[in-house]
């Protein structure tokens, strides 16, 4: 072997040796999901995925799970301070910090219309409007994900109207923001508030007697295995919130701004894509657990009649803006 060679040699096997160039940027992804078959976790997936790939690797994304970094209350409070660069939320969990995310809390407003509501959602003036007020907040907005509606579930009462609720003093689970107490107070429960990493252990231990939750998350966490019944209320739309920490984002070369924003974009269709094909799914596999209880249209029509002062509750706390601006797109995609 010459020395040209013995040298080429010996250059191959110390870049062999030597660790991958560590990248340039560090996006944290921190959610509170476990199941890795959730539409909203399969699209946190292909997010990590394709801006690591598409920006050949100059952004390592971590992705922390399952609560690992906290709640949702915890969680803002990284994503505020630049701690967490990327935080997948629902408006309600992140209501305390944008105060508009308010217009998500009036019951029975949106449409169940998917291709209605995802144009409200992420092609409207309404969208242009949440966009711009998180700007002022220092996040920038990656679209809303469909987690679909939520629906009641309870251990032992099998609810059909609001008085089902109130006579029994039903102990209910709800999301750390005042407006999701509001609208249970309203229908007669005693809302609880509670985390959603230590729901699970609340049911379990009797401390609630039911909770409020989209299909998907009732099987990602397994409620079914300490509720019986399911009251399709669909109440509230669970919108999921793609929230960026601005200064980061801005510090990113233009080039990998677009990256971003083009997965953000396609991990969104996705989504939302999935969430649609897998509901007929995700309600027969409830049934198999639950017994699942269909409101009959009066009966429906008392939860949207006990429920309707919160429209007037969100406008006296966030002005009226948000709301018309919801209600505007809502109306110009009838």
């Amino acid at each position: 072997m010459n020395l040209k060679t013995l040298s080429v040699s010996a250059l191959l096997a110390l870049g062999a040796a030597m660790p991958a160039a560590a990248a340039d940027y560090t996006m944290i992804l921190a959610h509170t999901l476990n199941d890795k078959s959730h539409p909203l976790y399969q699209a946190f997936d292909k997010i990590e995925k394709e801006i690591e790939e598409k920006s050949d690797g100059r952004i390592d994304v971590q992705q922390q799970g399952g609560g690992a970094l906290g709640g949702d209350r915890e969680l803002m409070e990284s994503l505020m301070l630049g701690d967490v660069q990327f935080v997948p939320t629902s408006t309600s969990g992140a209501v305390q910090f944008v105060p508009e995310f308010a217009a998500f809390e009036i019951p029975y407003v949106f449409p169940t219309d998917t291709a209605r509501l995802r144009t409200i959602l992420n092609d409207s003036e309404f969208s242009a409007f949440i966009d711009g007020k998180l700007a002022e907040n220092g996040i920038k907005f990656g679209l809303f994900h469909n987690a679909g509606f939520r629906q009641l579930t309870t251990s032992e009462v099998a609810v059909h109207t609001p008085e089902d609720i109130k006579s029994n003093n039903l102990r209910i689970r709800v999301p750390e923001n005042p407006y999701s107490v509001a609208t249970w107070e309203a229908i007669g429960a005693a809302p609880t508030p509670i985390a959603f990493p230590e729901l699970y252990g609340a049911l379990q231990q009797n401390v609630v007697d039911g909770q409020e939750n989209p299909f998907g998350h009732i099987l990602s966490q397994r409620f079914y295995e300490v509720q019986k019944y399911l009251t399709t209320t669909s109440h509230i739309l669970l919108a999921n919130v793609n929230l960026i920490n601005k200064e980061w984002y801005d510090s990113l070369p233009e080039d990998l701004q677009q990256v971003v924003d083009e997965v953000l974009v396609d991990a969104a269709n996705f989504e939302w894509d999935v969430q649609d094909e897998m509901l007929s799914e995700q309600r027969a596999q409830i049934a198999e657990h639950m017994e699942i209880i269909d409101l009959s249209e009066d009966e429906l029509q008392q939860f949207r009649d006990a429920t309707a002062p919160l429209q007037d509750m969100v406008r006296e706390k966030i002005g009226d803006e948000a709301v018309d601006s919801l209600l505007s797109a809502i109306n110009a995609n009838s």
